[in-house]
Order: C-alpha cells, then structure tokens, then sequence
C-alpha cells in the first residue's frame, strides 16, 4: 500500500511540473483527491469509512452542505470490489445514496428518546430529573440538527444530480404525510433548496399538489406558529418564483471553496491512515 502512496504523489508531482492551466483551488484538490481515492481505496469497507467521515460532517454542519455535496460529486464514480463478490464493482454513489437513505428513514429515531422519557418519569430526585431533563433535550436537539442537514444535504446532492428526481418526490410525499412538526420543517427546508428545481411545467400538477397539502395545513392551524410560518414562507417564495425576499443565504461561494479544500485534507488524512493499518 505504501507503494501505491508513493504512485500517488508521483503522479500529482507530475501534474504539477506540467503547469497546465485550468482549475482552480477546489478543483485541483477534488482531482487530487479523486487520484488518490482511486489508488488508495481497493474494499468497500474503506470506501464506506469515507461516507461515515463525510457524512458526520454534513450532519453536524448543515450550512456546509454546498461544500460537502461537491466533494461528493468528485468521488461519485469511484468503484471498488463488493463485500459480497469481489468479481462485482459497486460506485462511491450507489454507497452513498444507500447512506441518505438509511439516515432520511432512521432520522426520528424515537426510540431512544421514548427510552430517555421513560427514564425521566421514573426519576424521584430533583437533581437526577434536572440531569436528565437536559440529556433529553441535548439528543432532541441532535436528531432536529440531523433531520434538517440530512435533508439539506440531500437536495444538494440533487441539485449536482447525484439524486434523481423521483427519489425528491418520495422524499416530499413522506415529509407531507409523517405530518409531524420536524417533519414539516424538513419539508420546508427541502422545498426552499431544490423546490425551483422541482416547479417545472410537466411536474406543476404534483407541485400543485404538494402545496394545497400545505396551504391546508396551515388552514387546520394544528401545528405550532413557527411551523404554520416556515410553510407560509414557502408558499410565497414558489408565488415569487423561488426567489429569496432574504438575503442571508449562509456562507458566501468563497467560504464553501474554502470548506471543500478543507473537507479534501481531512479525507486525505483518513485514507493515508486507512493505508498505514494495513501495511504490514
């Protein structure tokens, strides 16, 4: 392994001396990265410790998910062996959309927040209840900050079209029927990413669709305030022809290029760890 290394900054040395105009900083790295990636890699169980890397990261900071969507278009073709059957390839994207998935079903995750509420009920003293309270809070809040950059990153990823436009419309079908508040939220955060995407003339009825779903919601008024908001909300941006009345729209292009190059060193970092527990 140490070998192929060695091939691999070879090869970006050579690149290099060349001078050959082109990219720019996050490109080159994604190639690079890439290069690397595809010498490095040779098991699916790297390929997914990758993922796992990447999608922690998306999870945690949701504003980023421009720069982590990216990073992922540059390593959507790598392949390596299957698990199963070496003599079969599976892609970085098939692995990936398998992650989405897994992580957009499992979201909620309310069994172990039932377990946490059962465990305050049964508390007695005032200083266990306090402790508990919090933690309880403290993983509500966690799975709310998956929920929304999970979905962010999702559209994302369609936007590159990493992800096909049927799997959006299963996406808002089951956020519109879960009915639930974080639901709702994750509907809106969907909508406000890809919903100019989505809004053409073919896929108006189902459009239309969606949003009657929403003005009645709102109508019921059996959700919160801020939720019946977030949803008015996108009802006038599809009315304004998906643009933004804010100008706050997260971190500016410079600071995602300068989140990919990051995200490129940390992966670098893990694949060469990768490689040195396995050398002899």
């Amino acid at each position: 392994m140490e070998g192929r290394s060695e091939e691999w900054q070879e090869r970006r040395r050579r690149r290099r001396r060349r001078g050959e105009p082109g990219p720019g900083v996050s490109e080159e790295s994604g190639a690079d990265l890439h290069e690397l990636l595809s010498v490095e890699l040779s098991k699916e169980e790297r390929l997914k410790c990758i993922i796992d890397v990447l999608y922690e990261g998306v999870l945690s900071e949701p504003d980023f998910s421009v720069a982590y969507a990216k990073v992922c278009y540059r390593l959507h073709g790598i392949k390596v062996p299957t698990a199963e059957n070496p003599r079969f390839n599976v892609n970085f994207r098939k692995l990936l959309l398998y992650r989405c998935q897994k992580e957009f079903e499992e979201e909620k995750d309310d069994e172990t927040l039932e377990q946490m509420k059962k465990e305050l009920d049964a508390a007695t003293e005032d200083e266990e209840r306090q402790r508990l309270t919090e933690e309880l809070e403290k993983a509500k809040e966690k799975l709310h900050r998956r929920s929304l950059g999970n979905i962010k990153f999702i559209g994302e990823l369609f936007k590159l079209k990493m992800l096909t436009e049927p799997i959006m419309h299963d996406c808002i079908v089951k956020l519109i029927k879960n009915h639930d508040e974080e639901s709702l939220e994750c509907l809106c955060t969907l909508l406000s990413t890809i919903g100019k995407n989505l809004d053409f003339e073919k896929a108006k009825p189902r459009m239309d669709q969606y949003f009657n779903s929403m003005k009645k919601i709102i109508k019921e008024r059996t959700t919160s305030s801020g939720i019946r908001l977030m949803l008015q909300e996108i009802l006038d941006l599809r009315q304004n022809n998906w643009v933004p009345r804010s100008s706050d729209q997260g971190p500016s292009a410079i600071d995602q290029d300068h989140k990919e190059a990051e995200l490129v060193k940390k992966i670098t970092g893990h694949v060469e760890l990768l490689s040195k527990k396995t050398q002899p």
